[in-house]
């Protein structure tokens, strides 16, 4: 092995976008797969080695055990922080401790490590709020919108500000859309069942824009931004740089499972008052998980990805990034292998 062979720690390496993340940087770098679930990453790592320089390296730790973290970060030239908790409907607080409390911790751990670079996998939600967004770029200020997994990335992010920020090491922020590929849990799943059950509705026709990227065009991004010194201390909006309505991705989910496309077609004016009821109804606690579970394609997140216009630049990405079309895999090939994996693991 060179001397000279960088080590990279992947939190969150169980994840879909750790996952990804480790199968392509093991091919380049020593690299330490960090998560809670030892079984997963023995699968992972498994999954991997044959392609990899050096075996993959795994670490147990929660993002939470500061402890932990420390060691697992022992010996990190790069840490890419990708863990984070999605479920909306999660407790906030719960929601809270993991991404901004996890992230702090993250940053303790790789500053007594004296890494070199830290790379934040962040969201475009903390830009987003719940308001339409056109071609917004990254000046555009953190914004908190009442949503806990938005907020707990605002919040995660303002450690990162000038007047916190006194770690000695690089950091880059990396903010992705709606991230989808082989093994995506979060929203794609959810969508799929509210399409299979006649349950989804496009809004206005489903012609606002979406924000969507898929895992791989996120990967090329972190690894451009690896020990890129023009990166250093910069945020990046991240997408598949494509102009993809609400309707286009509706519709090549409904056509990957198999399923009619949706029909069903509302006016924003009346969904977005049902939906704040509905979200200040499962606020209550007295209501069941189940209850909430059916409730929750009336969420804020649900509301976000059906009816708000989501139009980012990536015009920084692409420069400083070189993160342009040639290099990226367009939405449809994206969704192609995408919606393949969900009917391989259906069929399982």
């Amino acid at each position: 092995m060179s001397t000279d062979l960088k080590t990279i720690g992947v939190t969150g390496a169980t994840g879909l976008v750790g996952r990804a993340l480790v199968a392509e940087l093991c091919k380049t770098f020593a690299v330490v797969a960090i998560a809670r679930d030892n079984s997963a990453l023995a699968r992972l790592v498994a999954s991997v080695e044959s392609q990899a320089i050096v075996k993959p390296r795994v670490c147990l730790a929660d993002v939470c055990d500061l402890p932990a973290l420390e060691q697992a970060f022992t010996g990190l030239d790069i840490v890419i922080h990708a863990a984070g908790f999605v479920d909306p409907l999660a407790d906030r607080q719960l929601i809270l401790s993991i991404n901004t409390g996890g992230t702090a911790n993250a940053l303790k751990a790789a500053d007594k490590a004296q890494v070199q670079q830290f790379i934040q996998i962040s969201s475009l939600s903390v830009i987003t709020g719940q308001g339409d967004q056109y071609n917004l770029d990254e000046s555009a200020p953190l914004q908190l919108c009442g949503e806990a997994y938005a907020d707990s990335k605002v919040e995660a992010e303002k450690l990162f500000d000038a007047t916190n920020f006194h770690y000695n090491f690089a950091y880059t922020i990396l903010r992705p859309g709606f991230i989808y590929g082989p093994g995506e849990r979060s929203w794609l799943p959810r969508v799929s069942r509210a399409i299979a059950s006649g349950q989804a509705m496009l809004v206005d026709g489903g012609r606002r824009e979406t924000n969507v990227v898929y895992v791989g065009n996120l990967v090329k991004a972190v690894q451009a931004a690896i020990l890129n010194e023009a990166a250093y201390g910069q945020v990046f909006n991240i997408t598949d740089g494509e102009k993809v309505s609400k309707k286009q991705l509706f519709d090549a989910i409904a056509d990957g499972i198999g399923m009619p496309r949706v029909k069903k077609d509302l006016p924003r004016w009346l969904v977005k008052p049902v939906c704040q009821l509905v979200t200040a109804a499962t606020a209550n606690k007295k209501m069941s998980a189940e209850a909430q579970a059916k409730l929750a394609r009336f969420s804020p997140a649900a509301f976000r990805l059906a009816a708000v216009n989501q139009g980012f630049s990536i015009a920084k990405a692409e420069r400083i990034l070189d993160y342009n079309s040639s290099k990226r895999i367009s939405f449809k090939d994206g969704m192609d292998i995408t919606m393949k994996s969900v009917k391989e693991e259906s069929n399982k």
